[in-house]
């Protein structure tokens, strides 16, 4: 009789984003699209994005703080995956910018970093290896249950989002069916980089 091996596998997934000087340097061509304006009071407008856990329960954050370092998300879950087990989480991405103009904005994952916790001195040896990570992008936050449609999470954009309105995005952490025994009860941390990028008058990126 095979005995299935429960490893505790702590996902540990964190969104952050960097929001470079010439991401917001894009509100200004906006701004300047009028040759004439009226003497009056220049105000500075805001670009932010919040995230929110699709987890019940979790805090929204927004994607800078106001020290002007990235946020750090958990999107959880800590999980005791069998193999072949995959566990999902997601964060919602809202378009808070209060800037005028006619614009929205785009949402990129980056490529995850999957690390043993400690680290081992043999990536092939921890459990890391036996982790895929995949993701998607959706509507609700209920759809990340539904294992379809998940692929590769390097290039992974979003629709363009209006302001005001929202996107969800995936993900999904799957263990190997054969991951080797030595693994058993190790731990990894997973760490999923997001972007934002404001698109034109036009709305096209």
């Amino acid at each position: 009789m095979r005995i299935r091996r429960t490893l505790q596998a702590a996902a540990l997934i964190a969104a952050a984003v960097l929001l470079g000087l010439l991401t917001v340097q894009g509100t200004y061509a906006l701004w300047n699209a009028s040759a004439l304006t009226a003497p009056g009071t220049v105000s500075a407008a805001s670009f932010d994005v919040a995230m929110t856990s699709t987890l019940a329960g979790q805090a929204t954050s927004n994607m800078t703080l106001p020290s002007g370092q990235s946020a750090n998300l958990n999107l959880g879950p800590t999980a005791a995956l069998q193999p072949g087990d995959s566990v999902q989480a997601g964060v919602v991405v809202t378009n808070n910018s209060n800037a005028t103009g006619t614009f929205t904005t785009e949402f990129a994952a980056g490529q995850p970093s999957v690390t043993d916790t400690p680290t081992v001195a043999d990536p092939k040896a921890g459990l890391a290896h036996y982790l895929t990570v995949t993701a998607k992008t959706a509507t609700t936050a209920a759809q990340c249950n539904d294992t379809t449609g998940y692929g590769a999470v390097t290039g992974l954009r979003s629709p363009p989002v209006a302001k005001g309105g929202a996107t969800v995005f995936c993900f999904r952490v799957s263990l190997s069916q054969e991951p080797d025994s030595s693994v058993k009860g190790k731990a990894v941390n997973i760490t999923l980089p997001m972007t934002a990028r404001q698109c034109g008058v036009s709305g096209v990126c």
